[in-house]
């Protein structure tokens, strides 16, 4: 899947203080381009985030921009909770747009993210952060503590969904990932006001949107990658999955967007132990490059499905995680293939008896997103229940969702690239 926020990526270095650490940090941070506004500089620089990270946590680990310190776990060991890497906190705060005196509430407790907003709102605003497990609210209140901010930070142990009776915030900056929007984080948002939120626009895939509010509608303004611990709660969203044995013994796991495997889902063991078809679709990328916005576009297409295999010879293609296609037993995913030293050629492999011109309508379409859609920046609108939906165009996603829906655009760029 793909997760920006969940290593770590640096050895311990006990010979720097916290003070070095920090100016450490924030130099890598402008050097790779995700920070460069002089405010939000000077809240990391104010931050000590080793006062939120776990005890016998070395001191370096928080500050290695891409490293997010996982904090709490459930039963079966995945994360609930964790400390999002310093590069996260940049360009999510970044998205933000804070502005002094105004009032920000926080979705997600962890404690760096709240610090740096007090910082931002200074002594004239206000922070509310909240979360659903009493443990990382209590680690927060410790840590603002010790950094002299309590009377800025209000922390509170609540279900997000439901109303916080904390009136209307200018900024809202949600640092779990949802599935839908809950109505209550739209009408705690003041007109104009920013929301921040990692949202799961598809199955494994991950968006982080700065939408605007604008005559009752959310308007995306800005989109970053990244991945954050799901929403827990009465939001929490468990989409279906059928789950199968690929060749090598290992698992292969179709995840759909809904809470039921779609009838048409005919796919088998046998199925991923047949021989393989292919076909392509001129489209070309550099190597190391990721799909984004490709990505995206194939997820959100009718049908759309993701495959995650935990060997991936067991689909056919050097890929862990992709799109797909389903049609009874058969199934397309992405694939890929060197075009060069220095590039890859898209395209898609399928399996089962009628995987060709599955396969072959998988390549067209993003043979399409090719030629028509690649280089631009899609859309995103939430438009909740009861707002009126504007009529949606044959190449526009509509994706309707608990609390409203969430239509996703391409502007098209006629850009062979």
């Amino acid at each position: 899947m793909i997760q920006s926020d969940a290593q770590t990526d640096i050895e311990a270095d006990p010979t720097l203080s916290p003070e070095a650490l920090r100016e450490r940090m924030i130099a890598e941070l402008i050097d790779s381009g995700v920070l460069s506004d002089p405010k939000i500089e000077a809240a990391f620089r104010a931050v000590a985030r080793e006062v939120f990270a776990p005890t016998g946590t070395p001191a370096d680990l928080p500050y290695g921009i891409h490293n997010a310190l996982q904090t709490r776990f459930a039963d079966d060991g995945k994360a609930l909770s964790s400390l999002s890497a310093p590069t996260m906190h940049a360009g999510n705060l970044a998205q933000a747009h804070v502005e002094d005196g105004q009032r920000v509430l926080e979705i997600g407790s962890g404690g760096p993210n709240a610090a740096m907003l007090a910082h931002l709102v200074g002594p004239t605003g206000q922070v509310v952060s909240v979360d659903i497990d009493a443990g990382v609210t209590a680690r927060t209140r410790t840590g603002l503590a010790q950094l002299g901010l309590t009377d800025r930070v209000e922390v509170i142990t609540a279900d997000a969904a439901e109303p916080l009776g904390r009136g209307v915030f200018d900024r809202i900056m949600v640092t779990v990932s949802p599935w839908s929007l809950p109505d209550t984080w739209i009408e705690q948002l003041a007109p104009d006001g920013i929301l921040v939120v990692p949202l799961q626009v598809a199955p494994g895939l991950q968006r982080i949107i700065g939408f605007r509010k604008k005559d009752g509608r959310l308007v995306s303004e800005s989109t970053v990658p990244g991945g954050f611990v799901p929403l827990q709660g009465a939001e929490l969203f468990n989409p279906a999955s059928a789950q199968l044995t690929g060749p090598s013994g290992k698992p292969v796991t179709f995840t759909f967007p809904g809470i039921g495997i779609p009838e048409r889902f005919g796919v088998s063991d046998d199925v991923l132990a047949s021989d393989p078809t292919e076909a392509w679709s001129g489209v070309i990328y550099k190597n190391r490059t990721i799909w984004l916005d490709l990505l995206t576009y194939l997820l959100v297409q009718p049908g759309a499905f993701a495959m995650e295999a935990e060997d991936p010879a067991d689909r056919g293609s050097n890929m862990s995680f992709y799109p797909a296609r389903v049609d009874g037993a058969s199934f397309a995913a992405l694939h890929r293939r060197p075009a060069s030293e220095t590039t890859v050629e898209v395209g898609a492999i399928g399996k089962g008896p009628d995987a060709a011109p599955l396969t072959r309508r998988l390549a067209d379409t993003i043979a399409r997103y090719g030629a028509e859609y690649r280089g631009a920046e899609p859309l995103f609108q939430w438009w909740p229940t009861g707002t009126e939906l504007e009529e949606v165009p044959p190449h526009v996603a509509h994706l309707p969702r608990a609390h409203g829906t969430l239509t996703i655009s391409w502007p098209v760029t006629g850009c062979h690239m």
